[in-house]
């Protein structure tokens, strides 16, 4: 057990690390419309929002899992094994998309835009392999080793990027150089300081099969969350162009910083939440859940206050002068922003649970509301409707997701003897 000063150092290193590498992801999203154009933020942006769906596929919404595995039913090179499979995987269905992508549609891929979403494909699976890594570190109590990794990857990305793009102004040789200092950061650093924490062995097929096959609920839920965050950016640049989808990423990206900040705020948790719950110590869980439900609520208002104030200078400075206009987009971003974090905050929990039916179910849900709302809400309302059909989305979906958590909070504390163990990873769910 870790003394108090030894969880305060390692909970700041990490605090520190997240928000650095959050910073330096939203300044490579704002540099690129400052350093190259509408056109090439169009491009990187259709890169980052394409290959979100397979980062899903290869991350295979394992981290929880993998961090709240206190029994240690799995070992490390068994998850390790398996995230090379998945990578595999979502590689080869990434490089089908972008064939079809570039042969058909009203808005065929260029050859630039292909090559830019496979290049950023390959920067999506060293974090996914790095997620692992840091899965196995914090499962360690070396939460400081993880914020480390994520200041320095941060670190090294922003610099590759904005340097190779401002010399360059070639957004393909940006993503390639992006890619091979993600790769030099993975190996000099995130590799070797988790191999001390675990024996490296040669894991049967079986068991990685076995781990893949209990994991599979996290993995469509994964799949399905990506999706229904992405379709209404992609029914924006379907239905106005690459320049709408410019346009509205980089706006969107100081709100990003927001929604990934209080989701920073409960990842290190997962071990708190996983251990009460096993002990069915039902004043710790309850305390915690609403301990950071409440944070993630409070920065709904100083979200939206900020965006109100400062929204029009913050784009003019921080952003480009040409995009201050925008500012009534941000409003609606920020309520967007807080929901998203309690959707991913009550999926964490559910996942703690092991209630995989109430993750797809709600998922599901989510991408019939935003599929059908997405182009009606465009049409109407233009850069405006993307936003608000995220929102409808997020909504039927939180409502779900905490009322199915409340459900199996209830039954699972009213409960004694020792935590079931379902055979089925699909059950959990009350029927």
């Amino acid at each position: 057990m870790q003394d108090a000063q030894t969880l305060r150092r390692n909970f700041l290193w990490n605090t520190f690390g997240q928000l650095t590498y959050m910073l330096c992801q939203f300044l490579c999203g704002i540099l690129v419309v400052r350093l190259a154009g509408e056109q090439v933020s169009g491009v990187y942006n259709t890169a980052l929002t394409a290959t979100g769906i397979f980062l899903s596929i290869a991350s295979y919404g394992m981290y929880s899992f993998q961090v709240s595995d206190i029994r240690g039913k799995y070992g490390a090179s068994t998850y390790i094994r398996s995230r090379v499979w998945t990578c595999a995987l979502a590689v080869a269905l990434c490089i089908g998309f972008v064939a079809v992508s570039a042969l058909t549609g009203e808005n065929p891929y260029s050859a630039q835009q292909s090559v830019c979403v496979l290049l950023f494909l390959g920067y999506r699976m060293v974090e996914s392999l790095t997620d692992i890594y840091n899965a196995i570190d914090q499962r360690s109590g070396r939460l400081d080793i993880v914020g480390k990794t994520y200041a320095v990857r941060g670190a090294v990305t922003l610099a590759s990027f904005t340097l190779t793009l401002w010399l360059t102004q070639d957004i393909v040789l940006t993503l390639a150089l992006m890619l091979g200092a993600s790769l030099v950061v993975f190996f000099v650093y995130s590799l070797p300081q988790a191999r001390a924490f675990y024996a490296p062995e040669q894991p049967q097929n079986a068991r990685v099969a076995a781990l893949l096959w209990e994991c599979l609920p996290l993995a469509v839920y994964s799949f399905l969350n990506t999706t229904t965050a992405s379709i209404p950016k992609l029914a924006l640049s379907s239905r106005m162009g690459e320049t709408a989808l410019g346009i509205y990423g980089p706006v969107t990206q100081p709100v990003v910083l927001l929604q990934v900040g209080a989701t920073y705020l409960f990842n290190p948790f997962i071990t708190v939440f996983a251990d009460s719950y096993a002990r069915r110590d039902k004043k710790g869980f309850f305390k915690a859940v609403f301990a950071v439900q409440g944070i993630v609520l409070a920065l709904l208002p100083l979200g939206l206050a900020v965006a109100h104030f400062l929204g029009r200078w913050g784009l003019a400075t921080f952003v480009s002068p040409g995009l201050a206009d925008y500012q009534y987009l941000l409003g609606p971003m920020v309520v967007s922003a807080i929901l998203t974090a309690l959707v991913l905050f009550y999926s964490m929990v559910l996942t703690v649970m092991r209630c995989m039916k109430g993750l797809i179910v709600a998922n599901v849900c989510a991408i019939a509301v935003s599929a059908l709302a997405s182009g009606p809400c465009i049409a109407r309302w233009e850069l405006q409707g993307t936003t608000y059909a995220a929102v409808l989305a997020q909504l039927v979906q939180l409502v779900m997701l905490g009322g199915v958590a409340l459900r199996m909070a209830r039954r699972h504390f009213a409960g004694s003897g020792p935590l079931p163990k379902p055979e089925d990873p699909f059950d959990g769910l009350p029927s």
